[in-house]
C-alpha cells in the first residue's frame, strides 16, 4: 500500500514524514534495480511489508532435504505399484454382483471411484487436524502415522485378492472391507501435509520452489517404479496379492526412514481441539489477495490432475486399446519426463522467465495436453507417446503453487497451512472422481458415443486458470534479500 499524503491527520509529525519519505525512497530504489523476471525472490506485495530478513538466511541447523526427497519416492513407489492394481482389484470384487450384459471395466472404475471418494472424505475430515498436529508435536510423529494407514490400507486390500496358499482370500466382506480400509488410510491422515510442512521448514523462502520440486519429480520417478514393479507381477502371471504385500513392505520401510532420519527444527504451536475443525484454518488460504490466487490454482491443478489419474487405466485399457505392456511404457514415460520437467526444466524456466510465467506455460501445456488426449482412438493411440510430455510439463503447477504460497506465512503456520491446502486438494479428490466415474464415463461409455468427454472437460475446467495467473503479476513483486529492497515490481 502506498504511503498517505504528507498533509492531513495521518502524516503531522516528523517521524511519520520521514517514515513516509523512507519509504517513497525504497521504492524508487526498487524500480532501479531492472533485472530479470527470474531474479530475486517473488513475493506478495503485503507480505513484502512483514516479512523478516532471517527468514532468507540458511538455516546452520537444518537437516539435509534427502530423506524428504526419499520419503517422497518411496511412498509414490508403492502408490504406483498399488495404482496399477487398483482397478484389477475393483474389477474383482464387483464382478459378482454384476448383470450379465453389464461391463466389468466400466462397473469396476465407478466402484473404484467411489473407493476414492470415501478416502477423501475421511482425509477431509483429518486434514486441517494433522497440519496443526504437526504444528505442536513435530512432523515426524505425524508422517509415521499417515505411512501406518498406507500400511494397513495395502494390507487389507492385499488380503481380498486370491492367495499363495497360506491366508486365505476374503470374498464375502471384500466389498465393505475396501471401504473401511480406504477410510482408515484417510483419516490416518494426508502424507503430503507433513511432508510439504517439513520441506519448508528445512528451507530458505529461496529454497523452497526447488525442493519442492524435487519431492515432486520423487514423487512421479516413484510411480514410475511402482508401475514397473506391478508389471514384473503382471508378467510372471502370480496374484495382484504380491503387488499390495509389496507396497505394504515398501511403507513400513518410509516409517524406518522418517524415525531415523527426520529431524524437526520448526518452532512448536500449540492448538486448541476448536483447530481441528477441518476448515479451522481455511482462513490462511485468504490471508492476502496473492495467496487466494495461488489456492485456486492448487484447487484447480488437483480436481484436474485426480480426473486423469482415476481413469486412466480404465480408459487406456477400455477405450484405447492399450495392451497392459503398453500401457505401463506410457506410464514409465509419463513419470520418467515429469522427473525431468521437475527437476531440470522447472528451475531454469524460473530463472528465465520467473515463476508466474512458468505457472502459466505449465498451465497452457495441461490444457492442450486434455484436448489433445480426449481425440485419441484405438487407431491413433500411439500419439499417446507423442503429447505425453505436454501433461508431464502440466506437473510443474501444483508443486509450483504450493512452494509459493508457503512463503506468504511464517514457520510456525507452516503445519496449518499444509492442512488447508490438503483440505482444497481434498475436496478435489472428492469430487472429480465422482464425477469422472459416476456421471461422464458411464454417460459416453457406448459405441459410437464420445469417449474423450471425460477429458474435454478436464481441459475446459483449467481454462480459468490464466486468470489467477494474470492477477499474480499485479499482487508481486521481488526483494533481493542481500539488499533488503524490492528488485522488481511485475508488470502484466
Amino acid at each position: 500500500p502506498r504511503c498517505p499524503p504528507v498533509s492531513g491527520p495521518q502524516n503531522t509529525s516528523h517521524k511519520g514524514h520521514f517514515r513516509c519519505r523512507a519509504q517513497e525512497g525504497r521504492e524508487a530504489m526498487a524500480m532501479s534495480f531492472a533485472s530479470e523476471r527470474g531474479s530475486g525472490i517473488l513475493l506478495s506485495r503485503v507480505r513484502l511489508s512483514s516479512v523478516e530478513i532471517s527468514q532468507f538466511e540458511k538455516k546452520p541447523n537444518a537437516p539435509p532435504v534427502w530423506p524428504a526427497v526419499l520419503n517422497s519416492f518411496l511412498h509414490c513407489t508403492s502408490l504406483g505399484a498399488a495404482l496399477m492394481t487398483w482397478q484389477k482389484l475393483c474389477e474383482h470384487v464387483v464382478s459378482p454382483y454384476l448383470e450379465p450384459m453389464e461391463d466389468v471395466k466400466v462397473a469396476g472404475q465407478t466402484y473404484y471411484g467411489r473407493l476414492l471418494a470415501v478416502n477423501g472424505i475421511c482425509e477431509l475430515v483429518t486434514s486441517q487436524f494433522v497440519g496443526v498436529a504437526s504444528d505442536k508435536h513435530g512432523r515426524r510423529p505425524v508422517q509415521v502415522v499417515a505411512q501406518l494407514g498406507q500400511v494397513i490400507d495395502y494390507l487389507l486390500a492385499a488380503l481380498c485378492l486370491p492367495s499363495f496358499g497360506y491366508i486365505g482370500q476374503l470374498k464375502e466382506v471384500a466389498w465393505f472391507l475396501l471401504f473401511f480400509s480406504r477410510g482408515i488410510a484417510g483419516l490416518l491422515g494426508n502424507y503430503k501435509v507433513s511432508l510439504q510442512s517439513y520441506t519448508a521448514d528445512i528451507s530458505t523462502v529461496e529454497e523452497c520452489p526447488t525442493r519442492m520440486a524435487y519431492l515432486g519429480g520423487a514423487l512421479v520417478t516413484g510411480i514410475c517404479a511402482g508401475s514397473m514393479l506391478a508389471t514384473a507381477v503382471i508378467i510372471s502371471k502370480i496374484s495382484f496379492r504380491a503387488t499390495f504385500l509389496a507396497s505394504t513392505a515398501i511403507n513400513l520401510g518410509v516409517i524406518v526412514l522418517v524415525v531415523v532420519k527426520w529431524r524437526d527444527i520448526a518452532p512448536r504451536k500449540d492448538y486448541t481441539w476448536r483447530e481441528a475443525n477441518p476448515f479451522a484454518s481455511f482462513h490462511l488460504l485468504g490471508t492476502n489477495r496473492a495467496m487466494v490466487m495461488y489456492s485456486t490454482l492448487v484447487f484447480l491443478s488437483a480436481f484436474s490432475l485426480n480426473m486423469f489419474s482415476s481413469t486412466l487405466v480404465t480408459y487406456c485399457e477400455t477405450f484405447l486399446d492399450m495392451k497392459s505392456d503398453t500401457f505401463s511404457a506410457l506410464v514409465m514415460m509419463w513419470t520418467l519426463e515429469s522427473a525431468i520437467c521437475l527437476g531440470i526444466v522447472q528451475p531454469a524456466l524460473i530463472r528465465e522467465v520467473g515463476e508466474i510465467a512458468t505457472l502459466q506455460l505449465s498451465f497452457l501445456c495441461m490444457i492442450v495436453f486434455y484436448l489433445l488426449f480426449c481425440m485419441l482412438t484405438p487407431e491413433n493411440g500411439a500419439w499417446a507417446f507423442v503429447i505425453m510430455i505436454l501433461f508431464s510439463m502440466g506437473a510443474i503447477t501444483y508443486p509450483l503453487a504450493v512452494s509459493l504460497a508457503t512463503r506468504e506465512l511464517p514457520p510456525e503456520l507452516q503445519g496449518s497451512l499444509q492442512g488447508a491446502v490438503s483440505v482444497l486438494e481434498t475436496m478435489a479428490k472428492i469430487v472429480a472422481p465422482l464425477l469422472a466415474s459416476d456421471v461422464i464415463i458411464p454417460a459416453y461409455s457406448k459405441p459410437g458415443q464420445f469417449y474423450g468427454m471425460v477429458h474435454l472437460v478436464a481441459g475446459l475446467l483449467l481454462i480459468p486458470s490464466f486468470w489467477p495467473c494474470h492477477e499474480l503479476y499485479k499482487l508481486t513483486a521481488r526483494i533481493d534479500p542481500d539488499r533488503t529492497v524490492m528488485l522488481e515490481e511485475i508488470g502484466g
